[in-house]
């Protein structure tokens, strides 16, 4: 920047001397000018006065004092723009000469008028007017000669300022070129450095994502290995406590189920930590009773503190709505995490649980929870470490006490996804206490809910005459499943891979397939994926599956199964997905083409509208769940018609069909969903109609039928 301010500083310098050069050369012959002017107009009046003596015409004279004015505004102007020093003199002379020169003139004429001819000619013939303007001339050539000498040293600097400032000028250029070059080099370096650095990044992400899936893998994977056996173990486990024993194998089988349970809570921890840490947790919000939730907290835990011979206290200030809308699997999640560690470690005493409001504006509430143990206390020094992973406060916690270190992490993180907030007061050996704010909004009443929150659901017994066929390799978890089974009275078969589930259901016709997903030969994708396509069969398939990370049963549903149980094989919730996926006794039609459930992501609205269906049904829980599964039944097979329709182009049965399924979907509140759809293929016209639009029509209606379809199955379940 010095050199720029210098080389311009310069190059400024010489452009101003030449523009002065320029200004002082344009003065000089303006200089040039006025005398070449001067010496015209005194000739001329020299030539008018002689003109006017020797033809004695007076027009000769017309305008001389004119002429002399103008003499004299031009001896002026010189005066003016040549005075100098030097010029000075020759100035004052050349004034007196001219004075005297126009003086003469006049004297001239005025003997002419006054004497007549021969006098006038006799003063012009005396040589004192040729004097006068010969000195005249003489002056005129000196301050020439002098102002040509001032213009050619003018004409000298500016040809030096010109010079210098194009050599100035190419300096500067030559610099601003160089440093150009050198900024678009060191630009180009810093960009290259940039790239190398994105490229750099880019590949440390890409490993990085790779690493995620490598653990990702590892964890799904360790799930299904251990929870395969632990299915095993706690299935039997079930059974044997069925059975009469004695007290000491009573002992066994309870502590065996115990450990069991604990290692099934040590996945559950590091799965659900997993989940939280890949954004893969999500809160999923209904209505609930908070004072269910609490009664049923209290059931799980008050044997637990009798058996420690501790006092089990829940309140709950009056001011506290119990219908609210959140979480509450997750609030149930951290406060059962919350109470088996304050029951954990307290000796003696008790663990209390109080529920309060914080505030409350229009919808929304804070509830703050409470917590507090007279257990053995936490150190002040290892407070602000209590929530990091594989924490406990002391070594010796761990190998007295047990655990993974994980829980309070999860309650912290799942508070925090919730847009809560926790925090602890504790003191070595007067207890702790856990402090849990929540925000939740008002809830609205619903008639299938019961007092903890969850949708009761009435079973009707399986039809025993139903055929199931039952996929599975392992040995251990076949046997269970027979004995589940056999206990129901139910007709079964059981084979160890997709391909035999194959053979089977082309040589007999089953009412549900138990289907595993890690088999040998071909697992359950492949086999579901060829009883669709291939076997064209719309038979429910159930997956079995001990993998329980997030998105397994999206993926499930989407490869075309219709439910999704996770292992250990929890006996009730098998029971009833059985029941369900069993409401005829005789085996269900194949469609004419699959209708693969794509599901919807969480926060989705849901689209049946029970409000009808209710004001007819008076509380009658058996017809609306009667008229649920008829709707079930009937939407696939509608559809199933209205897309050969569609296929085939025929514009009536086009029309029929979907004037029909306005019907179906009327009494489950799609209309708002659905009849703009319907509305235009009832509408549609021959000559109007294509082919393509049809198809999309159609695919917006399957989509929102598959959605619809999977609501009133959860609502039956």
């Amino acid at each position: 920047m010095t050199l720029f301010i210098v080389l311009q500083f310069n190059s400024a310098k010489n452009i101003r001397s030449l523009i002065s050069g320029n200004e002082q050369l344009l003065k000089e012959l303006n200089v040039k000018n006025e005398i070449q002017k001067l010496q015209t107009s005194m000739a001329k009046t020299d030539s008018k006065v002689r003109g006017a003596v020797i033809s004695q015409d007076t027009t000769h004279i017309t305008g001389i004092e004119a002429e002399i004015a103008v003499i004299k505004a031009d001896l002026k102007e010189i005066n003016k723009i040549v005075k100098n020093d030097s010029t000075e003199k020759l100035l004052t002379q050349l004034n007196y000469l001219v004075d005297e020169k126009n003086s003469f003139n006049l004297l001239v004429l005025d003997t002419f008028y006054s004497k007549g001819k021969s006098a006038a000619e006799k003063m012009i013939n005396n040589q004192k007017g040729k004097r006068l303007g010969e000195a005249i001339t003489g002056i005129l050539h000196q301050l020439d000669t002098t102002r040509q000498t001032a213009i050619n040293r003018t004409t000298h600097l500016i040809d030096t300022s010109g010079q210098k400032a194009q050599s100035w000028g190419t300096v500067l250029v030559f610099f601003a070129c160089l440093s150009s070059l050198l900024a678009f080099l060191y630009i180009t370096s810093r960009i290259h450095k940039q790239e190398q650095l994105i490229e750099a990044l880019d590949e440390s992400q890409q490993q990085e994502k790779k690493l995620a899936s490598v653990k990702d893998q590892f964890l799904a994977n360790m799930s299904h290995e251990i929870r395969t056996p632990m299915n095993a173990v706690l299935g039997f486990t079930n059974l044997l406590q069925t059975q009469p024993l004695n007290d000491k194998s009573r002992e066994y089988v309870t502590a065996i189920s115990a450990a069991g349970k604990s290692l099934l809570e040590i996945i559950n921890d590091i799965l659900d930590i997993s989940k939280i840490e890949s954004g893969m947790m999500r809160i999923e919000a209904t209505s609930f009773s908070l004072r269910g939730v609490l009664h049923s907290l209290y059931t799980l835990f008050h044997p637990k503190a009798e058996e420690k011979q501790l006092l089990l206290g829940i309140t709950i200030n009056d001011q506290v709505p119990d219908l609210l809308y959140g979480d509450v699997m997750r609030l149930t999640q951290v406060l059962v995490n919350l109470t088996s560690n304050a029951i954990k470690f307290t000796a003696s005493g008790g663990v209390s649980i109080h529920v309060d409001k914080i505030w409350e504006e229009d919808n929304a509430v804070r509830i703050l929870f409470t917590v507090s143990d007279t257990g053995i206390g936490i150190e002040p020094a290892q407070l602000d470490s209590i929530f990091d992973r594989f924490n406990q406060a002391e070594a010796s916690t761990t190998r007295k006490y047990g655990g993974t270190g994980l829980g309070l992490t999860i309650v912290k993180q799942l508070i925090e996804l919730q847009n809560g907030f926790i925090s602890v007061e504790s003191k070595p050996g007067a207890g702790t206490t856990f402090k849990a704010e929540l925000p939740y909004t008002l809830g609205e009443f619903n008639p299938d809910t019961n007092d903890n929150g969850y949708t009761e659901t009435e079973i009707s017994p399986i039809p025993p005459d139903i055929w199931l066929l039952v996929a599975e390799d392992n040995q251990l978890n076949q046997n269970l499943l027979r004995h589940l089974l056999s206990s129901w009275k139910l007709r079964y078969k059981v084979v160890n891979n997709g391909h035999e589930a194959l053979q089977a259901l082309e040589k007999h016709p089953y009412d549900l397939v138990l289907m595993d997903i890690q088999m040998p030969e071909m697992d359950g994708y492949s086999a579901v994926t060829k009883i669709r396509q291939d076997l064209h069969s719309n038979i429910p398939v159930i997956a079995m599956t001990a993998h329980a990370m997030e998105g397994e049963r999206e993926k499930c549903l989407q490869m075309g199964m219709n439910e999704y149980i996770s292992k250990p094989i929890d006996e009730d919730t098998l029971y009833r997905t059985i029941q369900v996926y069993t409401g005829k006794s005789a085996a269900r039609e194949p469609m004419a083409a699959y209708l693969p459930y794509n599901g919807h992501e969480n926060g989705t609205p849901h689209l049946i509208n029970l409000r009808y269906l209710r004001e007819l049904s008076k509380g009658d829980k058996a017809f609306e769940k009667n008229m649920l599964q008829q709707f079930v039944a009937q939407l696939p097979d509608d559809l199933s018609l209205l897309k050969q329709a569609i296929q085939a182009g025929n514009i009536d049965l086009i029309r029929a069909t979907a004037h029909n399924l306005k019907t179906t979907v009327s009494f489950a509140g799609l209309e708002l969903h659905l009849y703009p759809i319907l509305e235009q293929l009832e509408h549609a016209e021959e000559q109007t109609w294509h082919p393509i639009t049809g198809a999309e029509l159609f695919n917006s209606l399957k989509q929102l039928c598959v959605q619809a379809i999977q609501e009133a199955i959860d609502i039956i379940l």
